[in-house]
Formats: structure tokens, C-alpha cells, sequence
């Protein structure tokens, strides 16, 4: 049997369900519950895709109860709230991962560098029982955030934001869009989610003219585009559509599961993935 953990910022939930979906050798999933999962749970059921619910008192009894030739996904989804303070983020997650790495044989994070706190975690984190790999591009490099990981990477980011004035600018992937107003609580733009004045006020005084919607190709998040209209006209803001790469969010997940699956000695079917993962170099961090 073969655990792959992935552990993951809710901001990613619709990316991490494309993943589930689409992914032939998973054989169980199964969602450690918190407050968080919710929406992923509710994502799945609408795909028909089965999947278990335990706590995390549970996951020590995972090897017990499973088949040897299974491959088995757990996913454990983070708060948007830790955006808030970069440190407690790094906390936050380097905590989450040390707890449930005696019962994983991989750990996969949806996850960017986000703000630079967690650039080095595979490094940090590369005496654990098992090994971390984080998002990364087309090239090997960690993504930015989930916007960068929206759009491919680093380089096509730059490459599309030189069509328009990126400071004038506000980028919205479909979770984004929907979860603004607390996102903009955390990030400290207004101390009330509701207070609308307020963000108005700042996204006024911080120059923003355009609202840019990524067409990130995921249909799990329902009336994107009524919400990027609403946002627009509330805040008077012109709205410019972009076209994603989330490619390299299922290559880099590919790339690092074969590779722990690899190490298990089990091998898989038919892979839609395959192509995708072949082009992406992602260094497995070794175990100690």
C-alpha cells in the first residue's frame, strides 16, 4: 500500500478536486475532516467521486485497514486565514506535515512559495520519515502562489501581465473571487469582511482599475463569471480575461507521486497525467 498526503491551502480546493478526479491510480480517498473540507467534500459529490471521511485521530489506523496494493490519497485542507500572518503559516503547515508524516509515504503540498515562507521546506523538512514536494513549474521552480500556479508559473505570469498594467490590476482565480472578502480581512485591506466602503476605498486609493479573470479551465466552483461581474461593479473595475496553464499543477503532482509509488515498488495502469509529468523535472527530496 502506498499513502500519499496532500496537504493543501482551501484556495487550491478546486485544483486539488481536478486532481482526484482525474487521477486513474488513486484507489481510496480520504478526507482527514475538518472545518475546512466542506467545500472539497461537497466538489467531489458532485463529480461522483467516493471518498471517506476521518478524523485526525484516525489516520494512525490507516495501514491497518488497507490493502497492499492499494494506493490511498489522504487530504488535509488549510485555512485561508493563515494568509494573514506569513510566520503562522509556515507554522501551520510545517506543523501539519510532521504530524501526519509517520502515516504517509509521500506528502504533496498545494501550495506556493507565499511570500517566500515556505521556499525552503523540502529542504527544512527532509529528515521526515517521508518525502515533501511542493508545486512547481515546467521548469522546477516552486510557484509563486495559487495564481501563479493558475497561470504556469513564474514565466508565463510575467508573460501575460505585460498585456496589462499589472499595479492597476487585481488577478481572480474562481476560489479567489469567491472567498475576497475574507481573503481581504486577512490580508488586512479592512478589518470587516462586510464593510464594503471600506474595500472600496482602498482598492481606490491603491489605483486598481481592472479586475483580471483567469479562465483557469476547472468548472468545480459554480457562477464564476456572475462573480467576477459583481466584484467589478462594485468596485467600478474594468474586467480583462486571461487564459490558465493549470497543466502544471497535475504534472508536478504526477511527477512526485510515480516517484513515492516507485519507491514503494508498485506500479500503475494507464495514466492521463503521464504526458503531462514526463515534461516536469520535480526532485523527490530524499528521505533521511
Amino acid at each position: 500500500m502506498t499513502v500519499m498526503n496532500i496537504t493543501g491551502c482551501r484556495m487550491f480546493e478546486d485544483e486539488i478536486v481536478d486532481t482526484l478526479c482525474k487521477d486513474p491510480k488513486i484507489d481510496d480517498i480520504i478526507i482527514i475532516e475538518n472545518q475546512e473540507s466542506a467545500g472539497l467534500t461537497e466538489k467531489l459529490e458532485k463529480c461522483g467521486i467516493s471518498y471517506r471521511m476521518i478524523s485526525p485521530d484516525e489516520i494512525s489506523n490507516l495501514y491497518s485497514s488497507a490493502n497492499n496494493n492499494e494506493y490511498v490519497v489522504t487530504v488535509n485542507i488549510m485555512p485561508l486565514s493563515l494568509h494573514g500572518d506569513p510566520k503562522h503559516l509556515r507554522d501551520q503547515v510545517y506543523g501539519s506535515i510532521k504530524r501526519i508524516a509517520d502515516f504517509s509515504d509521500g506528502i504533496f503540498l498545494f501550495y506556493g512559495l507565499c511570500g517566500n515562507v515556505l521556499r525552503r521546506i523540502e529542504k527544512d523538512l527532509d529528515q521526515l520519515p517521508c518525502p515533501v514536494s511542493i508545486l512547481k513549474d515546467n521548469e522546477g521552480k516552486i510557484v509563486d502562489d495559487c495564481i501563479g500556479a493558475a497561470i504556469g508559473g513564474r514565466k508565463s505570469f510575467l508573460k501575460i501581465v505585460s498585456g496589462f498594467n499589472r499595479k492597476s490590476a487585481i488577478v481572480m482565480t474562481p476560489m479567489w473571487v469567491k472567498n475576497w472578502q475574507e481573503m481581504f480581512q486577512h490580508s488586512g485591506f479592512i478589518e470587516n469582511r462586510e464593510d464594503i466602503e471600506m474595500a472600496r476605498f482602498v482598492l481606490d486609493s491603491m489605483g486598481y482599475e481592472t479586475v483580471v479573470k483567469i479562465d483557469t479551465g476547472l468548472q468545480y466552483t459554480d457562477g464564476y463569471h456572475e462573480m467576477i461581474e459583481e466584484f467589478a461593479d462594485t468596485f467600478q473595475l474594468n474586467i480583462l480575461e486571461i487564459k490558465g496553464k493549470h497543466e502544471i499543477i497535475n504534472g508536478s503532482y504526477a511527477v512526485f507521486r510515480d516517484k513515492v509509488m516507485e519507491s514503494q515498488t508498485i506500479t500503475g495502469s494507464g495514466d492521463v497525467f503521464a504526458e503531462i509529468g514526463n515534461e516536469i523535472e520535480s526532485p523527490m527530496v530524499k528521505t533521511a
